[in-house]
């Protein structure tokens, strides 16, 4: 028997490139035995560069007859999320799905129940969760230094999925993508607005417009006002439209300061205190950057070791369904034009 687990990779477009396969590769434990996607060309582009012994697929169901993997990455587009990740997890493996993990609740559920009748780990992959400013907030924002947080303010902009994956139109397609802005960027946010601050959204009062790329059937901008449980305010956005400098962040208003989180290198942890009147800046470190553009921030061996049993997944798919549920509530605030209680 092997003593790496073997792991396949359905799906390689631009987060399989950049993020998947590179951290199979570079994780002792796993062994990247097969990609997968309808385009061969990308698949074996992946292969070639970073897992010359893969089998090759364009057909996601004989790739688990014939191979059996240990474990599976689906990083398709949104539509297929749910069907692949139950078709594996009924094959025997372990899943690490894209986000969101689903178009619906009704999904969702259907992939944790699966999950726990076959007895196998679902993991979604919420990476906000795992940049270095963020595991540095967590430390910070854990410390009680900042005091109670009593409002935020969470942004993540660029100018589209078109100059990410010039490929990848299903992100314009709502039956393939099931959102816009939301499903690509605004489910980070409130996925990491929850995981930092160890709080539930309780009610949330949302807009959407298509704003500038007309030629599509889902939002390129999304706001949503948050109403926590235990009373936090604070607002969601993402947008599709923002031009000459992207905009990833997220600000905490607490009792004893401010603290501003930037996701990208040269954007500082800072936090303004009031007592002492001081700024601290945090030494954020870099990640540890593999070669090749990939972001080496080691998420699939970060699944691979929980799948073992060596540490503890860094967003169960419960976790990934209450940050889906967030954007769906979002949605259905803007369609009916009211307060939506979660």
């Amino acid at each position: 028997m092997s003593d790496k687990a073997r792991v396949a990779v359905i799906g390689c477009g631009q987060i399989a490139k950049h993020l998947h396969v590179p951290d199979y590769a570079f994780c002792p434990q796993a062994e990247i035995v097969a990609l997968c996607d309808v385009i061969p060309a990308k698949a074996k582009a992946l292969a070639a560069q970073r897992a010359p012994e893969a089998k090759i697929y364009t057909d996601y169901k004989k790739l688990l007859r014939e191979v059996k993997p240990d474990a599976v990455t689906v990083a398709t587009p949104n539509y297929l999320h749910a069907p692949i990740t139950i078709a594996a997890l009924k094959a025997g493996c372990h899943v690490n799905v894209e986000k969101p993990m689903a178009c619906s609740l009704a999904e969702a559920k259907r992939m944790l129940e699966t999950a726990k009748k076959c007895k196998k780990l679902l993991n979604v992959n919420q990476s906000q969760r795992l940049f270095p400013p963020h595991v540095k907030a967590k430390e910070v924002i854990d410390s009680g230094i900042m005091g109670k947080i009593l409002h935020l303010t969470a942004m993540f902009g660029h100018p589209g999925p078109e100059s990410w994956s010039p490929t990848g139109k299903w992100f314009f397609k709502k039956k393939e993508a099931r959102f816009g802005a939301m499903a690509d960027l605004g489910v980070h946010k409130a996925d990491l607005v929850r995981y930092l601050t160890g709080k539930e959204v309780a009610q949330v009062t949302g807009f959407f417009e298509r704003l500038e790329k007309k030629r599509t059937d889902v939002e390129d901008n999304f706001v949503a006002a948050l109403k926590f449980t235990d009373g936090t305010v604070g607002t969601l956005a993402a947008s599709w439209t923002v031009k000459g400098m992207e905009a990833n962040y997220l600000i905490l208003h607490c009792v004893n300061g401010t603290l501003r989180i930037g996701e990208l290198p040269g954007q500082p942890l800072v936090a303004n205190l009031v007592n002492p009147e001081c700024e601290i800046v945090f030494e954020v470190p870099e990640p540890a950057t593999n070669e090749d553009e990939s972001w080496g921030l080691d998420a699939s061996g970060r699944f691979i070791r929980a799948t073992l049993d060596l540490e503890e997944p860094y967003c169960p798919g419960e976790e990934g369904m209450k940050s889906l549920n967030v954007i769906l509530a979002a949605e259905k605030s803007a369609l009916t034009g009211k307060t939506v209680k979660l």
